[in-house]
């Protein structure tokens, strides 16, 4: 079934409209308004071109978003991203999950051990009742939870913001900025497949996402600045909002953290031979994702969306220079020039966001200087290997 242009628009905001979205902005508060802004629209302007990339990609060559990858990776390439995709959906689920459990907590007291039960809970009887394409709740979830934002806005009133201790700096922030939309970027394909045309397909989804991800993340940039460094769930906790903004939440973090399951059950369809129905998939992943919810170690949730830039940014980086750029003929078992491309890409990446940030003076954040040096290395790979096969046979 073709998707309209204005649901693809909503589908994206609707994944962009999430507690985790306005959490990740408070995380900007240390370096102010302005620098925060600045490094919200560079993290989004990068990351959301690579996810509407993405889903442009999956349209073209009609397959899913992780089998789309099948072409330049070869076969076992896409298994490998494939498994590394549903690691990261199944870390999403439980991140989802505890959120909204956290904000049950600073507002009705209810334990976070329950909180996450419930959620969880809701988000597994969302897999049984509602199929994927029950895209106008999503659309309700969208609109409430704007309106939601919105009331914040205006219960903290204007005025000067406030100065916030912290030690974010400006690389990192826009490497926070670049990892939600790429976090996406496994999974675009799985919906844009279904678009009008290709241009909606990168147009639609490249607004959607951009507009709302932008504006989450500046809310949760506001409400720390206003309240000396508090995030959203605290906020609503110190404002005793009721139990009606709570719904609001729970209902945006259930449709949000559906389409992180139903991905994570289409990857796996795609990367082995799985007996079990994508029903069964997507019950099994909502119950993965409520015990993981238990285990995840939230202190390191900054890391966590770090880990995923590392490994998605160096292989799309590959899979879009030989997509839409080189155009070189499928690779069956395996790229090895893309394979070796990747693994120093991600090495480069971490390298660069851990001791390489007196580097973003020059603008060369971790994405960046990722994306440039990927890019030089994979060509000159190939090369490399189109040689060794015609000395060797």
């Amino acid at each position: 079934m073709k998707i309209k242009n204005s649901t693809l628009f909503l589908i994206w905001s609707g994944a962009a409209v999430s507690i985790a979205e306005v959490f990740t902005g408070s995380y900007f508060a240390p370096l102010g308004l302005t620098k925060g802004i600045l490094s919200i629209l560079l993290g989004h302007i990068i990351g959301t071109l690579f996810f509407a990339l993405g889903g442009l990609m999956s349209f073209r060559v009609k397959k899913p978003a992780i089998e789309s990858t099948k072409g330049v990776l070869g076969e076992k390439g896409m298994v490998f991203i494939g498994l590394l995709n549903v690691l990261q959906l199944v870390g999403w689920t439980a991140v989802m999950i505890i959120q909204s459990a956290k904000a049950f907590n600073g507002a009705i007291g209810m334990s976070t051990a329950i909180g996450i039960f419930v959620v969880g809970i809701s988000v597994l009887l969302w897999t049984l009742f509602f199929d994927n394409e029950a895209y106008w709740i999503n659309d309700i979830a969208v609109v409430l939870l704007f309106i939601l934002t919105i009331f914040v806005v205006l219960y903290l009133k204007a005025g000067k913001v406030g100065y916030v201790a912290g030690d974010m700096s400006f690389s990192g922030a826009v490497e926070l900025a670049v990892a939600m939309p790429v976090s996406w970027l496994p999974l675009v394909g799985d919906y844009t497949i279904n678009a009008k045309d290709g241009k909606s397909s990168f147009i639609y989804t490249f607004a959607g996402y951009f507009i709302a991800s932008c504006f989450m993340y500046f809310i949760g940039l506001y409400v720390a600045l206003k309240t000396g460094g508090k995030d959203i769930i605290s906020y609503f906790a110190s404002i005793k909002t009721g139990i009606v903004p709570l719904l609001i939440i729970l209902l945006s973090t259930v449709t949000t953290t559906f389409m992180d399951v139903y991905s994570a059950a289409i990857s796996t369809l795609s990367i082995v031979k799985a007996k079990l129905s994508r029903k069964s998939l997507l019950i099994i992943y909502s119950i993965v994702g409520l015990i993981a919810a238990y285990l995840f170690p939230m202190d390191n949730y900054q890391n966590f969306l770090y880990a995923i830039g590392s490994v998605f940014i160096p292989a799309y980086t590959v899979v879009f220079e030989d997509f839409f750029l080189m155009r070189s003929k499928s690779h069956s078992f395996l790229n090895v020039p893309a394979t070796i491309s990747f693994a120093v890409g991600t090495i480069f990446y971490n390298y660069l966001t851990y001791f390489g940030t007196n580097l973003s003076k020059w603008f060369i954040t971790p994405t960046i200087g990722t994306i440039i040096l990927t890019a030089v290395i994979y060509p000159i790979m190939k090369s490399l290997n189109k040689r060794e096969e015609k000395i060797y046979g």
